[in-house]
């Protein structure tokens, strides 16, 4: 193998992480140390969508793509958004969002308010589509005045962040964010939601949008995508890129010349053990990554902890006891 980047994306704070490590993952410890510090991204898709050369448009496109990636109508037409389905939740210095993958909502649930979304937004000619529950899309079919002036942040940078600081920003977010508003109160009294409350589930009480673009084309800068999510896997389809499930360890990962391998939480219930979880990992990835590197048998090492920092490292570097 010429290159490997390996994404690690855990449901904790970096500093968790590494304290966890110290402890759990030496190998962990080792490679972020002896590599040379690399400038990164914030978040995992970006960081996915930047290794696949999709460029960035306001936001990194990622509404057309997964559009596309679900099987959408006419995905290379307009701009589009990601409007996703949340539950935003009141805490000690503001609100936190709950992502609608642990919601549980279903497909009829994801129906009913849809339906009452688009009736509600019919005199402004806007509808969401969906064909599955966790992930809504809108799509702006009209751009003679250009693509709306629109920033927004990813969900997946969400998690533990406060929502107020990462709102959409740009001249148009005002306006789309009345829009939400509007249906936020809708919300709040719709029977779906009133249903989920007697039987106390977490209500659908808010919209996240994200992903804004329109669909460009990516550069194949790899052979192989190892990933477990959507995103990740959707935006390897749209770069032409072969994806494959994240393996359970290294020696499973199939051959290539150059790969990206995405670590996130199994999707098998996770109990929170971090220190457990990093266990698993260094026997499992960054204890054989590191012999394999010192070995020779990497050339080119690149090592993200998502949102937090990244290196590269080559063989030679790998044996830097020193650092």
């Amino acid at each position: 193998m010429n290159s490997l980047q390996l994404l690690l994306a855990l449901p904790a704070r970096p500093e968790q992480i590494l304290a966890a490590a110290n402890q759990a993952a030496p190998s962990l410890i080792k490679l972020l140390h002896r590599g040379q510090p690399v400038a990164h991204l914030t978040g995992l898709n970006s960081a996915v969508c930047q290794a696949c050369g999709i460029k960035q448009q306001q936001d990194w496109p990622l509404a057309p793509i997964c559009a596309a990636a679900d099987g959408l109508p006419n995905t290379a037409d307009g701009y589009w958004l990601r409007l996703d389905p949340v539950h935003l939740e009141v805490v000690m210095g503001g609100l936190l969002l709950r992502p609608p993958i642990s919601l549980q909502l279903a497909a009829d649930e994801a129906s009913g308010l849809i339906a009452d979304i688009n009736l509600h937004w019919q005199r402004d000619g806007l509808s969401i589509q969906s064909v599955e529950p966790s992930r809504w899309y809108l799509r702006l079919a009209d751009l003679e005045q250009g693509a709306p002036n629109l920033r927004t942040t990813p969900l997946d940078q969400m998690s533990g962040e406060y929502l107020t600081p990462n709102l959409p920003r740009g001249a148009d977010a005002r306006l789309f964010l009345q829009r939400i508003n509007e249906v936020q109160m809708l919300l709040h009294t719709h029977p779906v939601n009133l249903a989920r409350e007697s039987a106390a589930r977490p209500v659908i009480n808010g919209l996240w949008l994200w992903g804004g673009g329109t669909l460009a084309a990516g550069q194949a800068k790899l052979d192989l995508i190892a990933a477990d999510t959507f995103e990740c896997r959707a935006v390897a389809r749209h770069a032409g890129i072969q994806c494959t499930a994240q393996p359970k360890t290294l020696g499973e990962l199939p051959p290539s010349e150059r790969a990206l391998v995405v670590l996130t939480q199994p999707d098998i219930a996770w109990d929170g053990d971090l220190a457990a979880r990093l266990a698993q990992l260094e026997q499992d990835w960054f204890q054989p990554l590191l012999q394999r590197l010192n070995r020779g048998g990497i050339t080119q090492l690149r090592l993200e902890m998502v949102g937090h920092r990244a290196v590269t490292l080559t063989p030679l570097q790998s044996w830097r006891l020193w650092r």
